[in-house]
């Protein structure tokens, strides 16, 4: 009995030291993506297409979805603090206003919502559907990434009052950039296999 106890003991710090990192590393990817997408994306864009103000390549989106495929609903608590970094910085002293953090939230919580949705609706038809790592085809988590987009889109409407023109935005920018989230992790795990 005692071994148990002290099993216990020294597992729980180790495993919260794990989420702890966890949190940290998707957190800076997070926030990466949001710089680069700001940075590099929008300026490109900008020449492009001017008059859209919305980004038509999102890379926040695709880390959303990559993370809540990895590590279902705790990849909320993984990305809440680059969300509230960003927030910080894009928002300023707005940063906590209720709306602001209700947009937050809502895209925080659209990937892990549309994987269980997807699995529950699967489940249900008699039929499964491969939406853990390691048994996914890509094509799927496309999908269910656009399904995450159109409910992330849904609670963007309800909490910003978003036009018809900028929710289409919103909706190509989080495909693309789950897109080319999708690819350049595809590529990097290519690059690190031929090296190992």
């Amino acid at each position: 009995m005692t071994g148990k106890c002290e099993r216990r003991g020294v597992d729980a710090p180790l495993r919260w030291l794990f989420h702890a990192r966890l949190m940290a590393v998707v957190s800076v990817i997070y926030v990466w993506s949001y710089f680069l997408t700001v940075s590099v994306v929008a300026p490109v864009q900008s020449m492009v297409l001017p008059a859209t103000a919305m980004s038509v390549v999102f890379l926040p989106h695709g880390v959303r979805v990559l993370a809540a495929w990895m590590y279902g609903w705790r990849s909320v608590g993984y990305l809440l603090p680059g969300a509230m970094l960003c927030n910080l910085h894009f928002a300023g002293d707005r940063a906590f206003d209720p709306v602001i953090l209700s947009g937050t939230l809502a895209s925080l919580v659209s990937a892990p919502l549309a994987f269980a949705a997807v699995r529950r609706f699967w489940g249900r038809r008699g039929g499964r559907i491969a939406t853990a790592p390691g048994e996914t085809r890509l094509q799927t988590v496309l999908l269910v990434g656009a399904a995450a987009s159109v409910l992330n889109l849904t609670g963007l409407q309800i909490a910003y009052g978003l036009a018809p023109a900028e929710g289409a935005v919103i909706l190509v920018g989080d495909v693309t950039g789950l897109a080319l989230s999708m690819l350049v992790v595809w590529a990097t795990l290519r690059l690190l296999k031929g090296h190992i």
